[in-house]
């Protein structure tokens, strides 16, 4: 079974040592949850136990308000989600990855560069008004492949 490498060792410390990086818990975990539509309270929850620096009086912030902009843009200005080539630019991870970050499509799709059309696609409506997602907006609109991509993120199982 094919795994996303940026997954795979940022889950490891969070079980290893109760610890992630900045970029592993915000633009792995927090993407991931993001894109695949994870509860924010519980990922909160989640986050509050499994790190060792999970504060509670922090994580609601950090969770709620950046990583999954569930307070509707209170705290961040934007959703902290991003397709794995912004993954790619900020860390090594790729490289020995199976996964493509610039493939959308397939068996060796990046879930999270497709996760991220996928989002794009789930979400257009509650966020057309943002001004810093215009850019993804209009690209979205131009993808050839977007139900395919939607269809193909609907049915994945394998991170």
């Amino acid at each position: 079974m094919l795994t996303a490498n940026c997954l795979r060792t940022a889950l490891a410390g969070v079980r290893d040592r109760g610890y992630a990086h900045h970029i592993q818990r915000l633009m792995v975990l927090g993407n991931h949850a993001l894109q695949r539509g994870y509860d924010p309270a519980e990922l909160t929850s989640w986050f509050a136990t499994a790190f060792v620096d999970g504060f509670p009086w922090v994580m609601p912030a950090n969770v709620i308000g950046m990583s999954q902009y569930a307070d509707g843009g209170v705290v961040a200005t934007k959703p902290y989600a991003a397709g794995g080539a912004y993954i790619n630019r900020m860390s090594d991870h790729c490289r020995s990855c199976a996964f493509d970050p610039r493939v959308r499509l397939g068996e060796h799709a990046c879930p999270f560069t497709a996760g991220y059309w996928s989002f794009l696609d789930r979400n257009a409506g509650r966020l057309r008004d943002n001004r810093r997602l215009r850019q993804p907006l209009t690209g979205l609109q131009r993808l050839g492949d977007l139900d395919a991509v939607t269809e193909q993120e609907r049915h994945r199982r394998t991170y």
